[in-house]
């Protein structure tokens, strides 16, 4: 994925927020309630930026693969005429629509002469590329940024592109269902009674979530004690000593940061980690997991099963 492109840590960061897992803005807004399908219709989005949206939005671009699968869910699919990259691959109608992302040091920023090409009225991100956002909106192009810094606050961001789509009544549907799906599974949590863990994000070096990241959200709603409750940060690098003084119960992984359960058991110092000892390493798939979308009702079943809570 994009940590292909880009080496260590940073690369992976990048990974995340492609998916539409960022660290949360600093002190940022928080987008205003969604609104109702009449037009032109204001909102202030998560950057703190006031966008107009003159009428139902007819051709989208999404620039974050979360974005693009709430946009299908919503039966939007038709109106969309760009995506961010190959990382756009749900469902697989996606990868036939038009690439806009390639731009920038990193190739991470969307290209603007082919956005602009696209004529879109409406497009949709996630936080980062201030820079190239307010090229877009000198260009009269409404840019609207949502953050979901955890499942409430993406049943909430789902109803507001509702709102900007006029698509109301099946994005409140939709919210509901994760709803009542995601308070089922974590009732099921409670009753069987939670574990602690760890969640990987990459390594080397040993780099995991936070407590104001959307992972650890799920985690928490899976039936997990995460044993890195305590970090300062977003995503905490961590040392393996503190990990086996820690004794998470279950490890997670996902594919992209360790190839196989019995790769992580061989790493150094890892034996002396409950989980390890015990044979409680699990991989979740990361598409999942990160990406703040419909399909996360998925993996928040999928991390309680690999818990044992389910």
């Amino acid at each position: 994925m994009v940590h292909r492109l880009v080496g260590g840590i940073a690369g992976v960061l990048l990974l995340l927020a492609s998916c539409g897992e960022t660290a949360p803005p600093q002190n940022g807004p928080t987008a205003s309630s969604p609104p109702a399908a009449t037009f032109p219709l204001t909102i202030t989005d998560d950057d703190g930026v006031e966008v107009t949206i003159d009428a139902e939005p007819q051709r989208i671009v999404t620039f974050a693969p979360s974005m693009t699968e709430i946009v299908y869910a919503l039966g939007l699919g038709d109106r969309l005429v760009g995506v961010s990259g190959p990382f756009d691959d749900y469902p697989a109608a996606a990868k036939d629509v038009e690439e806009v992302g390639g731009a920038g040091d990193f190739g991470v920023d969307p290209t603007i002469e082919k956005v602009v090409s696209l004529e879109p009225d409406l497009f949709l991100t996630i936080p980062g590329g201030d820079q190239w956002k307010q090229r877009l909106r000198d260009l009269d192009i409404p840019v609207v940024t949502l953050h979901a810094s955890d499942l409430d606050d993406l049943l909430s961001d789902i109803e507001t592109i509702g709102g900007l789509t006029g698509a109301v009544d099946g994005a409140d549907a939709l919210a509901l269902q994760m709803d009542a799906d995601a308070d089922g599974i974590t009732a099921s949590a409670e009753t069987t009674g939670h574990v602690s863990c760890f969640f990987e994000v990459y390594y080397p070096p040993l780099t995991t979530v936070g407590p104001h990241t959307f992972i650890f959200d799920l985690l928490e709603r899976a039936g997990c004690d995460p044993v890195t409750g305590a970090a300062k940060t977003d995503y905490p690098e961590w040392s393996v000593d503190e990990l086996v003084a820690d004794g998470p119960e279950v490890y997670l992984v996902t594919p992209e940061s360790a190839k196989s359960v019995a790769a992580v058991a061989k790493r150094p110092g890892f034996s002396g980690i409950p989980a390890i000892e015990h044979h409680r390493v699990e991989l979740v798939d990361g598409d999942l997991v990160t990406r703040a979308g419909p399909r996360v009702i998925q993996g928040l079943r999928q991390l309680a099963e690999a818990l044992g809570t389910a």
